[in-house]
């Protein structure tokens, strides 16, 4: 297996470096040149920790302290560099918390070791969600103490031909007894870190069978006993398609093996009228709703019930603050509407944008001399004319910026009446709107120059709010990522945390930052790199008089909260079954 997009270099070279230390050279991760992954230091541990397990409810870190209690230095490190491994795995946590996390045990030692700066720095990522390296945290570190025992007393032949054997070294490792249960994440997570190539970063076994399954018949000869295996045969397979470094964690491949979760039930929407007169018929509700579905809106009656107020009144407005995807909305609804993209007109106003622009006026020609031009809106009409069976939707984004009693001039009567014309200014021939032409305009809430759209024309139009912590776009980014990206599930989080705080609807946070087309290569650099140039700006207007007030909206400030209050809500949650069903967060 190829490196995974989106996971860097830095982050397989700890996995090597793990690997080296933890099973090849026994010494330690933070300071080589002491040993403390041999077996007489891990038996101390075991003795500590394992063999005084606590598995009944309270804190992990207090009662972690209470049985390392009178542990020598050593045995203090090498506990937090158990740790530091138990967490290299998931990015649920994240960066800050890990880091805090490994900090602790080392300073409950009289003399504390500092965490390398390559080690602080490549906490930074994990490789896959999965809450169960928070709740069964205990589990996992005494399964790889014991693992490591185990390992330590296997003769130096035997391990090294283990170590160049793959298949050898998990069969041995599925092997190991473990009476306490509640580990096999760590286990499964354990031969990624050891073989990234040769197993992929999926803790959860049912996960595994489920992947095989939905792909069995890119097996050559079929499904196997060892599904590690076969997953390595479907990754090759699809290669070609993916390219190198796909997640199959990750659209578009997660769509291929994971049923969608099925959108909740909402309350009736109240009725709309679908059409009026003789306009061509409405579009099918079922077409309307699976393209709501599709775009994660809920309820799924949503574009339904936007295409009623369309058609029904022919000009509708979204508005709402940046990031809502007001725009992208906007044009999937005329798309679905008009039945074909070609039908679809778009044109953006601007302070400098007129009515010679939009409707008609004079252009000059090649030869010098001027000429009467139609703008978009008697283009688009013309067209709508000459085909009374199919709608025409014309797209204006940006509708208030522009000075619109100047730019729309008569058309403000035909908005209106659309069965009667009136003369134009410049041809001085009679034109109307027809009933199959409809406009829907964006209109950005935060901006100041709303308050030029007057009530002429706001009594033309009907308007549809599109507010982050409302219906259809509440859960929407976390629905996105549980879809297509479900280790990064955290970031919906993140935005909830911004928004509650901000607690202004008008300058609330939008879901679009990180709709991205492409997921397989997001990953939580990414992700700060996207809060850090398009969330933080978009923050900037609102604190341009105190800045030091973004202080809380930092990348690593909201993580670190959104980590804390999930990690207590999952603890809280307590562990339930066996993790055979265990999921990415």
């Amino acid at each position: 297996m190829a490196q995974l997009q989106g996971v860097s270099a830095e982050t397989y070279a700890t996995m090597a470096r793990i690997r080296e230390t933890a099973l090849v050279r026994f010494d330690s991760l933070f300071t080589p040149a002491r040993m403390l992954w041999d077996e007489p230091h891990l038996r101390r541990f075991h003795a500590q920790f394992v063999q005084r397990f606590d598995d009944g409810k309270g804190d992990f870190f207090e009662k972690f302290r209470k049985q390392l209690e009178g542990a020598d230095d050593e045995t203090y490190q090498l506990a937090g560099e158990i740790l530091y491994v138990q967490q290299y795995f998931t990015d649920l946590a994240g960066h800050p918390k890990k880091v805090a996390n490994v900090r602790t045990v080392l300073g409950w030692s009289a003399h504390p070791v500092a965490i390398p700066e390559w080690a602080v720095s490549d906490l930074n990522e994990g490789v896959a969600g999965d809450q169960s390296f928070t709740i069964h945290r205990p589990y996992h570190m005494a399964w790889l103490a014991e693992f490591l025992i185990y390992w330590n007393g296997v003769r130096e032949a035997e391990r090294i031909g283990m170590l160049n054997a793959p298949a050898r070294f998990a069969e041995v490792v599925k092997a190991l007894p473990f009476p306490r249960g509640r580990h096999q994440p760590m286990r499964e997570a354990w031969l990624h870190l050891i073989f990234p190539a040769s197993f992929e970063n999926i803790s959860s076994r049912k996960d595994k069978k489920m992947i095989r399954d939905a792909f069995e018949g890119l097996i050559e000869g079929g499904a196997s006993a060892d599904v590690d295996s076969d997953l390595l045969g479907i990754r090759v397979a699809l290669t070609p398609e993916l390219g190198t470094g796909f997640h199959f964690y990750r659209s578009p491949v997660i769509e291929r093996w994971r049923p969608a979760p099925r959108p909740s039930v909402a309350p009736p929407t109240p009725p709309v009228d679908d059409h009026i007169g003789d306009d061509p018929p409405p579009v099918p509700k079922l077409m309307l709703e699976s393209v709501a579905a599709g775009l994660f809106l809920e309820p799924v009656s949503t574009m339904r019930t936007w295409a009623g107020l369309l058609t029904g009144y022919r000009q509708l407005i979204f508005q709402g603050p940046p990031g809502t995807g007001k725009t992208f909305l906007a044009r999937r609804l005329a798309e679905a509407v008009a039945g074909n993209i070609d039908r679809v007109a778009l044109v953006q106003f601007h302070p400098s944008y007129a009515y010679e622009d939009f409707v008609e006026g004079y252009r000059p020609t090649p030869s010098g001399a001027f000429a009467l031009r139609d703008g978009p809106v008697k283009r688009l009409a013309a067209r709508a004319a000459a085909d009374p069976d199919h709608l025409f939707v014309l797209l204006i984004d940006e509708i208030n910026r522009g000075n619109l009693a100047k730019v729309f001039g008569e058309l403000y009567y035909l908005l209106e009446y659309r069965d009667e014309s009136i003369t134009l200014q410049y041809s001085e021939t009679p034109f109307r709107l027809p009933r199959n032409l409809l406009i829907i305009g964006t209109m950005n809430t935060a901006d100041r120059s709303i308050a030029l759209l007057d009530m002429a024309l706001r009594r033309r139009f009907r308007f549809v709010d599109l507010v982050p912590d409302e219906p259809p776009l509440r859960g929407l980014l976390r629905r996105f990522l549980d879809a297509r990206a479900p280790d990064m599930a955290f970031l919906a989080d993140m935005l909830d945390d911004v928004n509650k705080r901000l607690n202004d609807p008008h300058a609330a946070v939008g879901p679009s930052h990180f709709l991205l087309k492409e997921t397989g290569g997001l990953s939580e650099a990414g992700a700060e790199l996207i809060w850090r140039h398009s969330v933080l700006p978009a923050l900037g207007d609102r604190f341009f008089d105190a800045p030091r007030e973004l202080g809380p909206f930092a990348y690593a400030a909201v993580r670190a909260r959104v980590t804390d209050r999930a990690v207590v809500a999952t603890v809280d949650a307590g562990p339930e079954g066996d993790d055979e069903t265990d999921r990415p967060a």
